[in-house]
């Protein structure tokens, strides 16, 4: 009853505000909230499917599984619809995999070929406890290759730990992967190029002439004692505002956002103003178009992700402002609206098979 509810919520409304409303007012988290209206809208696609989850027959972990399977190429309805009732969720998509493969030599398209186009992987946050969490899929070939460069690194590793204080393979597999993506690389003449860039912003006491309050650009808390280990592995950012040497107003003499504006940008927002996204993937959006002599000016800037940049350019969402001078997106009239939804739903969710966020 819930799936059949929020799709037909969905045809009315949009995809993103049954997602904002979920969050917000059913507390769900983002990632639960797009899952869910995914699935909705995937689901009405399988009208087998669906009865026999709402009649109870077909578990909700099973009826995902098929409606996932449904957007990555035709299926038999009828003939998994079965399976799904007998099957617990492990067994079920054993049962899909073996499944595709067998109906990828049909089509031409190899289960390789599948595989990396399936290919996926995030970062985000766990609010919980503050920690940072990794997830990725990729196809065998590039998933060996992986394995094997973190196995070796992990070899080094634990030949260089003390062997009356070793760690456990779960945290030495996580040293080996941040040692392999933050390690230290050439350039074309051979120096040691830096390391990532951090964005760090802390604020100054005069009097006691020291750091305090110091903190990366997503808000989250750090040592101060930390600064001078950090120094030593990334390039620092510092964000300072409106110094002399650092103009964050630029007019119309450029339209791009300097460096010091982007810093300052990250430092204010955060992340994209309209979904929360990292900003290491946001752009610098002009909230009044450059072309209609919109100015690159701190205050006439925000940052966006590519997919609400789309909303706005595309589908006339618009960037407000809070009394508090936080911005937020706004979405289009119901006129509006029913213009894009469809056209939006079309692209996401029947023609292309494989949704990835940008």
């Amino acid at each position: 009853f819930r799936t059949g509810v929020l799709a037909e919520l969905t045809r009315r409304k949009g995809v993103h505000i049954v997602e904002n409303n979920l969050r917000e007012k059913g507390l769900r988290p983002r990632r639960k909230a797009r899952s869910e209206v995914e699935a909705a809208v995937e689901l009405e696609e399988l009208p087998k499917t669906a009865e026999g989850m709402l009649d109870g027959e077909i578990p909700y972990d099973n009826a995902r599984i098929l409606a996932k399977a449904s957007q990555e190429g035709d299926i038999d309805e009828e003939d998994l619809v079965g399976r799904a009732r007998t099957q617990s969720p492990d067994k079920f998509a054993g049962t899909i995999r073996k499944y595709q493969q067998q109906r990828s030599e049909d089509d031409g398209m190899s289960r390789l070929e599948r595989q990396r186009c399936q290919r996926f992987a995030k970062i985000n946050t766990d609010h919980t406890d503050g920690m940072m969490v990794l997830y990725g899929r990729f196809d065998p070939i590039t998933g060996a290759l992986i394995e094997t460069a973190l196995s070796q690194k992990m070899n080094e590793l634990w030949r260089e730990e003390d062997p009356r204080a070793r760690c456990s393979p779960g945290q030495r597999m996580a040293d080996a992967l941040a040692g392999l993506v933050t390690r230290e690389d050439t350039d074309e003449d051979g120096k040691p190029s830096r390391g990532p860039r951090l964005l760090l912003i802390a604020d100054y006491d005069v009097i006691a002439r020291e750091l305090r309050n110091c903190r990366l650009g997503d808000g989250t808390p750090i040592p101060t004692e930390k600064i001078r280990d950090l120094a030593c592995q990334s390039e620092i950012l510092p964000a300072i505002f409106r110094g002399a040497s650092q103009p964050l107003d630029m007019g119309r003499s450029r339209r791009a956002a300097s460096p010091a504006q982007r810093i300052a940008l990250v430092a204010r927002d955060k992340a994209c103003v309209g979904c929360g996204a990292n900003a290491n993937w946001c752009q610098a959006h002009h909230i009044i178009p450059w072309a209609v002599q919109g100015n690159t000016d701190i205050d006439d800037m925000c940052l966006l992700c590519s997919r609400c940049h789309h909303k706005v350019h595309d589908d006339r969402w618009q960037v407000r402002r809070k009394p508090t001078g936080a911005y937020y997106l706004k979405p289009p009239s119901k006129h509006d609206r029913r213009e894009t939804t469809h056209r939006y739903l079309s692209y996401r969710y029947r023609r292309n098979p494989i949704k990835q966020r940008r």
